[in-house]
């Protein structure tokens, strides 16, 4: 007879699914031993929030969905961090909880939680289901909506009617099939593209029409930019991106898959129809709108502003060495701080999918597990994480997992002993430094410890020679003493 932990395994294996990541506990072994029959591989995670970052970053980038499993209670708990990143990041993932026996759980006490009351409002789903060997037809594939030809119209209509529009990129657009008709279009009407941070690379960012990164250092310039056009093309964006209220007078147009139904901006015009297709058809007629000269030094000065000079180390310059001596489609995670910031600001993402960050829950500890999933979805494809010391310590147990599964994972470590984007901001209140800062660790010892090689530097010369010897087979950390006031731009 199947069991009901085989039948669930079986499902998974025929969606695609070749790994479950998580932490165990007696009431899920029998699940575990299902998968393995299964044919997928359970993979130990040091902690339950990781395997949920894990399993996210794996979705975000193949678009099969992510799995993670954990036990009842303190388990379930530990997960919620990772789900609720899961769910706020958009990432189709599946989350497998143990629970009380349901004749045991009124006279139970022991870890006695209502798990589907506490993951209701990160899930779209909490079900307590019952399994059949009755095999099920997939649900029906809704077709994608067709261009509207009225708000075509109109869009160009605005489009040709402005003086300063722009382009904002988001992540609903965040798919190789975008890349040449955004293109295309910014080119032909000679529009300023700028990204949100799940959304870097759709449009390459080494390209002159592209500016720079909303909600990444710097990003009130970005916003001032945005405050002077009159028209805004919303390209694949969904609010949850977005740190601040929208306050720009641009008319807006929306373009994506999915309506406007949140209404963080007002729309105009919405046109729910595929991207590409959508930017194929406002091609049409394009006449440049943009000056090349305001366009370049609009960029040169940002970037410029965003990679002040210090006498120590900056993580501009950190980030400059890496972009160099890595493949242009490597895939990088980042960490949340200061470390994001300028990440999100610094890396040059050259293709969609290869920059990776929990930006709606904004959750510290997601650089390096995410760093891990990445390259068991991706072994040919070289991988590096940056993280601030302060996220670094809240999952570095995770180099174990990283060294058992024998993954070449470049680990950027910006090194300032604070939790620099919180104590920046007490002393912007005048406020006395309090809870911010740490004791420094021998992080060539750590190293040692998880039988890694270890890099500690602090000057750019030393970091490029770093860089230049990876490992093949496990973690390398480059450890970078930074002077954290290149964070402070004002």
């Amino acid at each position: 007879m199947t069991s009901v932990a085989r039948l669930v395994g079986d499902r998974l294996r025929a969606a695609g699914v070749r790994y479950v990541f998580g932490h165990p506990g007696g009431e899920v072994v029998d699940l575990i031993e299902g998968f393995r029959q299964a044919g997928l591989e359970f993979v130990l995670t040091r902690h339950e929030t990781s395997a949920g970052f894990i399993a996210e970053a794996m979705a975000t980038s193949t678009g099969v969905p992510g799995v993670c499993l954990a036990t009842l209670g303190p388990g379930a708990t530990n997960l919620v961090t990772g789900i609720a990143h899961c769910y706020l990041d958009r990432a189709p993932v599946l989350a497998f909880t143990g629970q009380l026996p349901a004749d045991r759980y009124e006279i139970t006490t022991h870890q006695k939680l209502d798990l589907r009351a506490l993951y209701a409002p990160i899930t779209s789903a909490a079900p307590r289901q019952e399994a059949s060997d009755v095999a099920r037809q997939p649900a029906p594939v809704e077709p994608e909506p067709a261009l509207d030809p009225g708000s075509e119209r109109e869009a160009a209509a605005l489009l040709r009617a402005s003086a300063r529009p722009l382009v904002i990129v988001g992540m609903d657009a965040n798919e190789p099939r975008v890349v040449a008709p955004l293109r295309a279009f910014a080119e032909a009407w000679r529009l300023p593209v700028l990204d949100l941070p799940k959304a870097k690379g759709v449009f390459r960012e080494d390209h002159p029409l592209f500016l720079g990164t909303l909600e990444g250092l710097g990003t009130a310039r970005l916003f001032e930019l945005v405050e002077g056009a009159d028209l805004v093309l919303m390209v694949g964006v969904d609010p949850v991106e977005f740190d601040r209220d929208w306050t720009a007078k641009a008319k807006v147009v929306h373009i994506g898959a999915l309506a406007n139904d949140d209404r963080y901006y007002p729309s105009d015009v919405e046109i729910v129809s595929p991207v590409p297709d959508t930017l194929e058809q406002l091609r049409s007629g394009a006449q440049p709108k943009w000056s090349e000269r305001e366009l370049a030094s609009f960029r040169d000065d940002f970037r410029a502003y965003v990679a002040p000079a210090r006498d120590g180390l900056t993580p501009q310059q950190v980030l400059a060495e890496l972009r160099a001596r890595l493949p242009e489609d490597t895939l990088v995670t980042c960490d949340v701080g200061y470390n994001k910031a300028v990440s999100v600001q610094c890396w040059t993402a050259l293709g969609p999918r290869t920059f990776f960050v929990s930006n709606g829950l904004s959750s510290m500890g997601y650089g390096l597990p995410a760093a891990i999933g990445l390259k068991l979805a991706h072994p040919d494809r070289q991988i590096a994480c940056v993280l601030g010391d302060g996220g670094f310590a809240m999952t570095m147990a995770e180099l174990e997992t990283a060294v058992r599964l024998k993954l070449a994972i470049t680990v950027v470590l910006l090194v300032d002993d604070a939790l620099s984007q919180i104590r920046a901001g007490q002393e912007r209140k005048k406020f006395p430094v309090t809870g911010t800062t740490f004791g420094n660790l021998d992080y060539g010892e750590v190293a040692q410890g998880f039988g890694i090689t270890a890099w500690d530097v602090r000057a750019p010369e030393p970091c490029r020679d770093a860089l230049r010897k990876p490992s093949s087979d496990r973690p390398s950390l480059l450890v970078a003493h930074i002077d954290p006031s290149a964070y402070r731009l004002d």
